[in-house]
């Protein structure tokens, strides 16, 4: 019994030190899209500055969220934002208006330079944005222009987007989520002509 007990404990502690490999973390980002041009080219559009992004707080973290159910969120231990959603979200919505207008003149911030020289500014709340594990993708966000003298437009606007993944993976899930932006980014576009 002696002799079993003393060939054993070189094995036992060979497995307390053994490193433990978790698996590396996969970082990921939503991007601009390819969407249509404004057909009508006599629009002027002034400096206009996408942003502050406010997120829903349960967002507001660098794992991926996805819905369980109604009321449970799991988040994603090795599937993570590469870097905070609502700079990215602001970017990426920046992007896509500037192909739209066809313009340089809209930006995620105010470069220093131009501080406090924009001439309007929108400002966004998400209050959702998510995949459930069917990979249903939801975005649910409300928007309003704050005109350059700092007063707020009295219209607040509200949308829910859809989108379906095309697969159960990970991408596909934030390709979803990226196509609810792009749809959000068109709408934004045409407020913002409706509303200048």
């Amino acid at each position: 019994m002696k002799t079993f007990l003393l060939l054993s404990l070189p094995l036992f502690f060979a497995g307390c030190i053994s490193p433990h490999t978790s698996p590396e973390p996969k970082y990921y980002q939503l991007r601009k899209s390819e969407i249509s041009e404004r057909t009508e080219k006599d629009f002027s559009i002034p400096f206009l500055v996408i942003g502050p992004v406010d997120l829903n707080p349960y967002l507001d973290h660098p794992r991926f969220a996805l819905r369980i159910g109604q009321h449970e969120i799991q988040y994603q231990e090795y599937q993570r934002w590469a870097e905070p959603l609502e700079l990215n979200i602001s970017s990426v919505l920046a992007a896509n208006l500037r192909q739209y207008f066809q313009t340089t003149v809209i930006s995620p911030i105010a470069p220093k330079l131009l501080l406090g020289k924009e001439q309007g500014r929108v400002m966004i709340l998400i209050n959702r944005m998510d995949v459930d594990s069917e990979g249903n993708a939801e975005l649910e966000v409300q928007w309003a222009m704050l005109n350059r003298d700092g007063k707020e437009n009295s219209i607040i606007h509200e949308s829910l987007y859809k989108s379906i993944a095309q697969d159960t993976g990970m991408l596909a899930r934030v390709e979803a989520l990226n196509d609810c932006i792009t749809a959000f980014s068109l709408d934004l576009a045409k407020g913002i002509e409706n509303e200048l």
